[in-house]
């Protein structure tokens, strides 16, 4: 069963796109960075005209591993209490083939640290522009108490994605990664483009769009999906939050 989606109130919903980036950005400051990364956040956030398609393969009940997670969740935060997260009639799950050729753009930035001779010895600010990304995988949708859960399960094979070899355009910008040998890669072409530095005052320099910084930094980002929303982990968007702000 495939959707069709009114796309354009979808992108042009600006409270939508606000709130997509406070979620990941909540998601970001949650998980443990690379010692030479820091401070890693979201400027900018658009989903974009282009819309996914989705071909939903199966409806069923959520995973016991979502329940088993929320709960664990709830034991820590009480202090050791028991967890009250319990299948209700509303929980969903969805697997989904998502298939995505779009114009989403995010604007992300961060600083690279020198740890040596010492801890955080020098900090280098970077910011990156993501855009035409690219990818095809099947995952797992649930919605359960108010908790949207989403975990990539595999790539699906896509010759207009799996025939590209990983190089830089001839300006050093537009990088297509070449095909991994594990079974996820998540995203598997996207544009990147990096502004390493600062100006103050019209002061100081910048560097754009430097070759070797942007390919691995595509590797650093692509290597954190796998790690993070990729099978057994998982993206978890918490909208009990919303209704408690």
């Amino acid at each position: 069963m495939s959707f069709d989606i009114d796309w354009s109130n979808v992108e042009s919903d600006t409270r939508l796109n606000q709130s997509i980036k406070n979620h990941l950005n909540m998601y970001l400051g949650s998980i443990t960075l690379p010692s030479y990364v820091c401070n890693l956040r979201i400027l900018d956030f658009s989903l974009g005209k282009i819309a996914p398609n989705i071909t939903l393969r199966e409806i069923s009940d959520p995973l016991d591993e979502f329940y088993r997670a929320l709960n664990e969740q709830e034991t820590e935060d009480d202090d050791g209490g028991e967890g009250s997260v319990k299948p209700s009639p509303s929980d969903i799950q969805f697997l989904v083939e998502t298939e995505y050729k779009g114009d989403l753009l995010v604007t992300l930035a961060a600083d690279l640290v020198l740890n040596y001779p010492s801890d955080s010895f020098m900090k280098l600010p970077v910011k990156l522009t993501i855009s035409n990304v690219g990818l095809h995988s099947l995952c797992l949708v649930a919605y359960l108490s108010k908790h949207l859960l989403i975990s990539f399960l595999c790539d699906i094979s896509d010759s207009a994605l799996d025939g590209n070899e990983s190089i830089l355009d001839p300006q050093g910008r537009v990088l297509s990664p070449r095909r991994s040998l594990e079974r996820i890669s998540i995203i598997r072409s996207m544009k990147i483009e990096t502004e390493i530095g600062q100006q103050f005052n019209g002061e100081g320099s910048v560097l754009r769009s430097v070759g070797r910084l942007e390919q691995f930094l595509l590797e650093l980002f692509k290597n954190l999906l796998r790690k993070e929303v990729s099978w057994p982990s998982w993206i978890e968007l918490d909208f009990n939050e919303d209704k408690e702000e």
